[in-house]
């Protein structure tokens, strides 16, 4: 797909140990203006306050986080959740990659965060291990997890991807698409090639499932 580079962001761990980390790679693969907004380093802590949150994120179209760093300390959990609240007033939209965290059992509270800022979310990814998980949390089936969750969020697009099967589920406000996609891809490839194609798509239903399925021509 010949495109201009959309404008991404993300906030991810410094050793890229996360999901959103994984995505911006992949952006950046494939061409997109993509940049980090904390350095790589093998220390966890940063200087928040250094932090030129309008000069990061002021027309970009994506803001990519994590939703395992939500459970990091100090300041990475000061700035997962204020990233939010600055993209909403630079106009940014915000993806959030639902991943499992390394200890699985804090999914739960991972998830958790997620739903308290569920509103400032535009897109909302959920992997197959953690689409098990988060469909026990909810009492909800799996088949069904997609919908309910934007429904009761009201969140633009919620998504999954199965690397496996190859196949996407995408839904948004007018259903819910079943995408099949022709090569392989890991998940953090598809969504990449996702998000670097809606703005050129649009958000119609021929525009989401033209993006799911040929991300990355």
């Amino acid at each position: 797909m010949d495109m201009a580079p959309v404008g991404m962001v993300g906030l991810g761990r410094q050793d890229r140990s996360d999901g959103a980390s994984a995505v911006v790679e992949s952006s950046l693969e494939i061409g997109a203006d993509a940049q980090f907004i904390i350095g790589r380093s093998e220390i966890s802590e940063f200087d928040q306050g250094l932090i030129d949150w309008r000069g990061m994120l002021e027309s970009k179209h994506w803001l990519v986080l994590s939703s395992s760093c939500s459970l990091d300390g100090g300041s990475m959990k000061w700035a997962w959740g204020s990233s939010m609240t600055f993209a909403e007033l630079e106009g940014c939209k915000t993806a959030m990659v639902v991943d499992v965290p390394d200890e699985s059992e804090r999914l739960e509270e991972a998830w958790g965060s997620v739903i308290e800022r569920i509103r400032q979310i535009h897109l909302l990814f959920i992997g197959p291990k953690a689409m098990r998980g988060i469909a026990e949390l909810e009492g909800i089936e799996e088949g069904l997890l997609l919908g309910e969750i934007r429904s009761r969020g009201l969140v633009p697009i919620v998504c999954s991807f199965d690397p496996e099967k190859r196949v996407a589920s995408v839904s948004h406000s007018l259903g819910q698409e079943i995408v099949e996609v022709d090569r392989e891809l890991s998940l953090e490839g598809w969504l990449a090639g996702f998000l670097c194609a809606l703005p050129q798509t649009g958000s119609g239903t021929s525009g989401i499932v033209s993006a799911a399925r040929s991300s990355l021509d």
